[in-house]
């Protein structure tokens, strides 16, 4: 018996079905996508570190340089804020005013030879570096978080190029108290606090990474594209040079670049993009050889003929014809080739060989973690790690779910 129920409910799956193979190819992936939690949390939580890392001055507290060092709270601890303690509870967050325990000295019996003074003083651990980094908490001064509160000047957005100066400058920030500094992940060795170093970072790590994939994605078409329209000698001439790349081991690679930068006079901004640059056209023959083989395989179509039969040239037919048929593909592949562009320079920063201090990378940061002096007595220097590892793992989980939505043999519509 039909049933007006089941008239219905078989309009609106002959509906979905319509939409379903009418549906664009970046609509299929978008629709796969969201069907992947892990995906869909993973991006979720990436797009939040990126915008953080993007607006980093906003939401840092603190100007990570030497400028914004704070010297009576070097090597400190971590300061929590709270809403409640033995006062009561507070609608307003706080932290509380910290001191560093001063070390009583006798410096007159000192130079008066007296060992008894000396020997008080090992004693008391004053010379080692665990007691160096106690301070005193005045949990009767309760210092209150405050919201968009003014402080450094920095730059928001900045669009100038040649001859337009366009620099949006702001000297707001998300959070901070009034008086002094809060320092959510404590200080380095300098006073230069930790969180905000952490924010500049990500930025500075992702756009190298952006950089290198452009780079590779560029050198990927030129050759791949030009490989597999061409074919004969010039295919042969180029899969030789894309294999010749693709056998010789990345690290020697990159620590003979490394050594070859050092010798240049190079600012920080050049040897920047001097490191992207390498990653990218060191990492493009994988990529290239999948173009290849894509376009040896598009070119004899129909569509291909009737674009030479028009009177195209071959740079037409590779850059508006077959490329764009290879679009989804080229999109998943930069975007879970990204973890592995940040590895590269967290790598190369890590062992000293890419940028340096006082430049704020993650590489940068986790080269400090490794410092014995850190791994014992500053462990919240270990923040920068723990957001590196999240950075990744979400990269990774939004590459995946990616992959599998760019498969149409992954699943079937249902």
């Amino acid at each position: 018996m039909i049933t007006l129920t089941s008239l219905f409910s078989r309009g609106d799956k002959t509906a979905t079905d319509e939409a379903y193979y009418t549906a664009g190819q970046m609509a299929l992936i978008k629709a796969r996508f969201k069907r992947k939690m892990s995906g869909r949390i993973a991006g979720w939580i990436l797009i939040s570190i990126v915008s953080m890392g993007f607006f980093a001055p906003f939401f840092a507290p603190i100007d990570p340089t030497v400028r914004g060092a704070d010297a009576e709270y070097r090597r400190g601890a971590p300061q929590a804020f709270f809403w409640w303690d033995e006062q009561g509870f507070s609608l307003r967050p706080f932290s509380y005013t910290y001191t560093k325990a001063g070390t009583k000295l006798n410096f007159k019996a000192l130079a008066g030879g007296n060992l008894d003074a000396l020997d008080a003083m090992i004693a008391s651990g004053a010379l080692s570096s665990s007691n160096q980094n106690k301070y005193q908490i005045d949990r009767e001064k309760r210092r209150y978080i405050e919201f968009f509160v003014k402080g450094w000047e920095y730059s928001l957005l900045d669009f100038s190029m040649g001859g337009l100066d366009l620099d949006i400058r702001w000297d707001r920030h998300l959070f901070g108290v009034k008086q002094g500094q809060i320092h959510l992940m404590g200080t380095d060795e300098d006073g230069k606090d930790v969180f905000s170093r952490t924010l500049h970072a990500i930025w500075i790590t992702i756009s190298i990474a952006i950089v290198a994939l452009i780079v590779k994605l560029f050198s990927s078409l030129l050759v791949g594209g030009v490989s597999g329209y061409c074919g004969g000698r010039v295919d042969a001439v180029l899969m030789s040079i894309t294999e010749a790349v693709r056998v010789i081991p990345s690290i020697p690679v990159y620590l003979a670049c490394a050594v070859a930068l050092a010798e240049l006079d190079l600012t920080s901004v050049q040897r920047y993009f001097a490191i992207a640059v390498i990653i990218g056209v060191l990492d493009f023959a994988t990529l290239g050889r999948r173009l290849r083989t894509h376009i040896l395989t598009e070119r004899n179509q129909d569509y291909i003929l009737a674009a030479e039969l028009s009177g195209a040239s071959s740079w037409r037919v590779i850059w508006v014809h077959l490329i764009p048929s290879f679009s989804s593909y080229i999109i998943v592949d930069t975007l879970i080739n990204f973890p592995y562009v940040i590895l590269a320079e967290t790598s190369l920063s890590f062992l000293g060989l890419g940028l340096t201090e006082p430049v704020n990378s993650l590489g940068v940061l986790l080269q400090k973690a490794q410092d014995p002096d850190i791994q014992q007595n500053m462990v919240w220097q270990f923040f920068p790690v723990l957001v590196f590892v999240v950075l990744v793992m979400a990269f990774v989980f939004v590459g995946d779910a990616l992959r599998d939505a760019a498969d149409p043999y992954a699943e079937d519509k249902s």
